[in-house]
């Protein structure tokens, strides 16, 4: 079976590369270097009920928040009113999901061990005011990745196709969006303003036109749950420590990607004083795990051409997606 963007060549079978996606090795060499390396020894399950408790948890927050974000504002007073947060919870964790089972399956299509995605409830709302919901989904892998080519696609499998849900959801919300003047949210709204990335502004100049001065979009709860789609793809490919970014980095550079996520620590800092405080956390995150480089079997494989074109896909996501101030 074929994968779109995964050369042929470069899969696994029982965990053994094949001689194949060498590439440029001459075939006289390929026997005393091509490394036969053993199956992992660690089985593969299915979703454990800890899995199934915390994706329920899950729906049923990302349900309230949701109700939250249509306005809502005592959503345990009306759970009669559940279905109001179904476009937000269904959409965020298609996002979600989509984005962990990116890497799930380009994770298993190299041969390499990986648990199911373990998603994160959070609460819905904080006093009163609308939450996410959720704290996003992680899954482990538990064999590392044989060779470069491996790890950039993992990397970068799972924020693109979490955006290729995002941005259709985010289409319909600019579609459905309303313009009301900007008084009408600074007059005693709780709800946070969210930022446009340069993306939205595209979208909404060619949907939409330009706003006239005064007024400003309001998107519906899917719309939201599309921006915070694109605002966890943004965090994830950060190039720092153990986040796709920080991977698809590594593979490109090797051990030199550490400076490069030295200065993007170094840079959030910065933003986090200047901008939004957020970014402070997440360099203090990246600094921690990035202690640990990412473990790669064979660094020898060079990267091939479709890996660097997923990489390029994947740097263009995170600049048309990135906000200094990602809301107020």
């Amino acid at each position: 079976m074929s994968f779109p963007g995964i050369p042929s060549g470069e899969r696994h079978v029982n965990g053994t590369l094949k001689p194949e996606s060498w590439g440029p090795l001459p075939l006289e060499m390929s026997s005393p270097l091509v490394r036969q390396y053993p199956a992992p020894q660690v089985a593969s399950r299915g979703p454990t009920r800890t899995h199934v408790l915390l994706f329920v948890a899950t729906i049923i927050t990302t349900l309230l928040a949701g109700m939250s974000w249509s306005g809502i504002k005592a959503p345990l007073q009306h759970l009669d009113l559940f279905y109001r947060g179904i476009p937000y919870a269904g959409t965020l964790l298609a996002i979600l999901f989509c984005h962990e089972m990116g890497h799930y399956l380009t994770a298993r299509y190299y041969g390499v061990q990986v648990t199911p995605p373990y998603f994160l409830p959070s609460p819905p709302f904080i006093m009163g005011v609308p939450f996410l919901g959720t704290f996003g989904a992680v899954i482990r892998m538990q064999s590392p990745p044989q060779h470069r080519c491996a790890l950039l696609n993992i990397g970068a499998a799972g924020p693109i196709a979490g955006f290729c849900v995002a941005l259709p959801a985010m289409l319909y919300a600019l579609t459905t969006a309303t313009q009301v003047p900007i008084t009408a949210l600074q007059d005693g709204s709780s709800y946070a303003q969210l930022a446009s990335p340069l993306l939205l502004h595209l979208m909404e100049y060619w949907l939409i036109g330009p706003t006239p001065s005064g007024m400003v979009l309001t998107i519906n709860s899917m719309g939201v749950a599309a921006w915070f789609g694109l605002l966890v793809t943004v965090l994830n490919l950060l190039p720092i420590g153990q986040l796709d970014g920080g991977h698809i980095l590594f593979a490109l550079l090797g051990p030199r990607a550490r400076y490069i996520s030295w200065v993007v620590m170094g840079a959030l800092l910065v933003l986090g004083v200047l901008a939004w405080p957020g970014w402070i956390l997440w360099a203090v995150l990246g600094w921690i795990s990035g202690r640990r480089q990412p473990a790669v079997l064979d660094h020898r494989i060079p990267l091939s051409r479709s890996s660097k074109i997923l990489a390029a896909i994947a740097l263009t996501i995170f600049v048309l997606c990135f906000m200094p101030i990602p809301m107020q």
